[in-house]
Parts: structure tokens; C-alpha cells; sequence
């Protein structure tokens, strides 16, 4: 694989980059990745393709660390040349987002689906291609058969990647759980059809509150995201491990 430094100012991002329409900067990890880039960022090349009739280079994949090279002021950033373009070029896009951390599940859901769609040989065809297990993607695109209003409290973080596949795969209570998030109930709903697990009996629960409003809570919050994600856990299982090991 060459490495080859490349100007920022001959670099424009490709229409097959998946995120190509996503403001930077706006995103909290946005910040985080300009904040911490360090020199071993540095070492990890993007991926473009030269066009001929522009004669300029299109990013196809590392929008978000060559945005925050430029950021800082970098001119050149080091990059892979490949002749990738089209599905293909989309395809890599769309894998190399999917396996980011900081994707929503509903976004991972459509980005598995425009995999799929992208690949020839269905949910096969993308098992076969990039390795991942076919009841995995099956999982992720049964997402998306839940009614938009489900999908909706999904991306707010009602309902969690879990609780939408054991609800996709049951059509019949769909309706229930619509008027339940009419009614501000779904929490409930989602325990007596069966979704959600009620909390077991003697179960001892400690809360931890962060004020959006207050700097000092909103950093924190992010910090430990930041810290949850590099550690491959969710935040609450990353606040036990700490607990866990101050109480040794």
C-alpha cells in the first residue's frame, strides 16, 4: 500500500463518501477528534481516488480525520490512492462508517441496508464480501421494518438495538406500542408485551444525573463517552468498571 502526502487544497470529498452532506464540526466527536489528534492520526492515511477531468483527488473514506487535519492547520495529509469509484467506492464508504463506535444504531441499520443494496448477492452476497454474519445483518435490516414512529423513539433512545429487533420481529404488537408512545407510556408497554426486561425483584440502583445546561456536567458526560467508546463498553457498564476497581 502506498502512502502518498497529498495538498488539502486539491482534495474535495467524493459524492460516494456517505457523509458527504454532513456539516463538520457540528457533532460533539467532531470536536473530540480535533481536540486529541495526535501524530499517530497523522499515520493514518485517508483513502481518495485522482479524477482525470478535474484533475483534483475525492475523498472516499476519512472525512472526519481530514477535516480536522485541516483544521489545525495541516497542508498535507497522508493518503492511499485507489481507482475505486461508483458502488464499489460507496460500498468501502459505507464499511468503513459502519464500524465506527459512534453511530446510532438506526444509522448503523441504514447503513447495513445501503450495504446490502450496494453488494451484489443480497445478505449473502455482504456476509461473504466483508465478513460479517449474516444473522448480524439480518438483525440490523429488521430494524428498519419497525413503523417510523418506533424508529423515532429508537433514535431518542427509547428503545434500545436490542429491544428494536425483538420488536421488528413481531408485528402484532406494533400497534400497542404506537399508542403507547402517544399516551407516553412506552416504557411500560414495552415490559408487558415481553421487549423490555421490568426490573428484578431486591435490584439496587445507584442514578447518576447529567444537566445538559451545566458545562462542568455536559464535559464530564462527553469525557465518558469518549472514555465508554475507547474501551469498547456503554457508559453505565464503564461507571460500574471504574466503581469497581475504586472499591478494590
Amino acid at each position: 500500500m502506498k502512502v502518498k502526502n497529498i495538498p488539502v487544497e486539491l482534495i474535495d470529498v467524493a459524492e460516494e463518501n456517505v457523509r458527504k452532506d454532513q456539516a463538520f464540526g457540528k457533532d460533539n466527536n467532531d470536536e473530540l477528534m480535533k481536540e486529541h489528534l495526535s501524530k499517530f492520526d497523522l499515520l493514518q492515511p485517508v483513502v481518495v481516488r485522482f479524477d482525470d477531468e478535474s484533475r483534483r483527488y475525492k475523498l472516499l473514506i476519512g472525512r472526519r480525520r481530514f477535516f480536522a487535519l485541516s483544521a489545525k492547520g495541516v497542508r498535507e495529509v497522508p493518503a492511499v490512492i485507489t481507482e475505486l469509484e461508483g458502488a464499489e467506492a460507496e460500498a468501502a464508504s459505507l464499511f468503513e462508517n459502519l464500524v465506527r463506535k459512534d453511530l446510532s444504531p438506526l444509522e448503523k441499520a441504514r447503513m447495513v441496508k445501503k450495504l446490502v443494496d450496494s453488494t451484489g448477492g443480497g445478505i449473502t452476497g455482504t456476509s461473504a464480501k466483508y465478513g460479517l454474519p449474516k444473522s448480524t445483518i439480518s438483525e440490523w435490516l429488521s430494524i428498519l421494518r419497525m413503523p417510523q414512529v418506533l424508529q423515532e423513539q429508537m433514535e431518542k433512545g427509547k428503545i434500545t438495538s436490542y429491544e428494536a429487533i425483538r420488536i421488528a420481529r413481531r408485528p402484532e404488537i406494533h400497534d400497542k406500542l404506537m399508542e403507547a408512545v402517544a399516551q407516553s407510556r412506552l416504557a411500560e408497554e414495552m415490559v408487558g408485551v415481553g421487549v423490555k426486561r421490568g426490573a428484578p425483584k431486591g435490584l439496587l440502583t445507584v442514578r447518576l444525573v447529567f444537566d445538559p445546561r451545566k458545562k462542568s456536567d455536559r464535559k464530564m458526560w462527553e469525557r465518558l463517552n469518549e472514555k465508554a467508546g475507547q474501551s469498547g463498553l456503554e457508559v453505565t457498564h464503564y461507571v460500574r468498571s471504574i466503581i469497581a476497581k475504586h472499591l478494590q
